[in-house]
């Protein structure tokens, strides 16, 4: 049987330098990017989002007998909610599981936005390439 290899594009990118950990996307595939881009966008709403339900709990300055802030399950409630909408968000474009792979079982804001900032280039270059692709004009042959 006969067969072709087709080179889509897709990148392979081991989490930490781990090789169990890995992700796979393709920056090539338009769609791919414009739904990154989506995401970027959501993270950054939820992150201010996020951080203006922080900032309003952190004001109530009440604490319990044991010096523990009074909203403290409030604020970890909060931290839960847009973790876990950020991480289904990753999870939906990149492939159930990948937010696992990538943050294991942690809630942390600010992995998150490394891992976005870890991403960006690739699909920039992509994206920037593809453009100079097809806007490099060939001369006209006489």
């Amino acid at each position: 049987m006969q067969s072709i290899s087709v080179n889509t594009g897709e990148i392979r990118l081991a989490i930490n330098d781990d090789p169990q950990r890995v992700i796979a996307f393709n920056p090539n595939d338009a769609l791919f990017a414009e739904k990154f881009y989506r995401l970027m966008g959501d993270f950054k709403r939820a992150l201010t989002e996020y951080q203006n339900q922080i900032e309003a709990l952190e004001n109530d300055k009440a604490i319990n007998e044991d010096g523990v802030p009074v909203n403290f399950e409030e604020r970890l409630t909060v931290l839960k909610n847009a973790s876990e909408f950020i991480r289904k968000q990753i999870d939906t474009l990149f492939g159930p599981g990948t937010s696992t792979i990538v943050f294991g079982d942690s809630l942390v804001m600010d992995a998150y936005a490394q891992f976005f900032e870890g991403i960006l280039p690739f699909i920039q270059k992509a994206r920037t390439d593809k453009v100079a692709q097809y806007s490099n004009k060939h001369p006209r042959r006489k």
